[in-house]
């Protein structure tokens, strides 16, 4: 019992750490690689070498401790009821998102506007559900994903692109993320794009009929474009943010070769919210 409760206060010290580490962050790259990029940013789960790659970029998390106890038990019980709370909310007046959605809505809530709300697991995130029948909509989406949390706040939307047959560069999908690009800069501002080439050995002739090998960078578009994606073997995404609202663009080809888009986006002020709130606990 006693080493269950020293595992316990262990992890309290490392979520009190991490916290601390996340808020001494000053520069927006920093703020995005621990708040805003998920891994459906960055690369397709169902793509093993894309996910092994994916790892090294997003900053390592704590191993999962798993610990058996009645109040561990209570909290889970909480989280699978929480959709049903009335939660004390952080927004206290209508505040526009995406789809015609707004931030900080309950589940009842968003429910009660007409839209069809399927539970679906996510790694990293509480209370998920695919959503149909949205007030708002763009073909260009085959599903949007809604995030509650614990608090039972809309605060997480995510939109995954129609799959795409693209060319060898991905001509198709990057004709697409650009003009998202343009559009999202000019609603959210502050866009920042990351790109992690694929980088290749290239044989360089030199004067005296030698060659020699040097490492060379591959251009976004580039003639393997497509199968660098899906390999884990480059990234492209970009961010957005006008203090509310982050936006994180995304690349992505799954493990049969389609191309699509992401976008996903987070409220900011309800993530700094949640973050004092912990900060108050510890």
């Amino acid at each position: 019992m006693n080493n269950k409760f020293c595992i316990i206060g262990l992890t309290v010290i490392l979520l009190g750490i991490g916290i601390h580490k996340l808020s001494a962050q000053g520069t927006a790259e920093n703020f995005y690689d621990t708040m805003l990029i998920s891994d459906e940013i960055k690369t397709e789960e169902n793509a093993e070498t894309a996910k092994d790659s994916a790892s090294q970029l997003l900053n390592s998390k704590p191993q999962e401790i798993k610990v058996e106890s009645p109040l561990l038990r209570s909290h889970q019980k909480r989280i699978r009821q929480s959709k049903n709370a009335s939660p004390n909310k952080t927004l206290t007046e209508k505040n526009p998102a995406p789809f015609g959605l707004n931030w900080g809505a309950s589940y009842d809530e968003v429910k009660n506007e007409g839209v069809v709300l399927t539970s679906v697991g996510q790694k990293d995130y509480v209370n998920n559900f695919s959503a149909t029948h949205l007030p708002k909509n763009i073909k260009l989406f085959r599903e949007v994903i809604l995030t509650f949390g614990i608090e039972n706040e809309l605060w997480r939307i995510i939109a995954y692109g129609n799959l795409l047959d693209d060319t060898p560069s991905a001509e198709k999908v990057l004709a697409i993320y650009n003009q998202y690009y343009k559009l999202l800069e000019e609603k959210y501002g502050n866009a920042q794009q990351f790109y992690t080439p694929n980088v290749i050995n290239v044989d360089k002739p030199l004067s005296d009929g030698k060659t020699e090998t040097v490492q060379q960078e591959q251009a976004i578009g580039n003639p393997n474009f497509l199968q660098e994606l899906q390999n884990g073997q480059a990234f492209l995404y970009a961010t957005f943010e006008n203090g509310q609202v982050g936006a994180a663009l995304g690349v992505n080809v799954d493990g049969q070769g389609k191309s699509y888009i992401t976008i996903e986006y987070k409220n900011l002020t309800i993530m700094k919210a949640r973050e004092q709130q912990a900060l108050d606990v510890l």
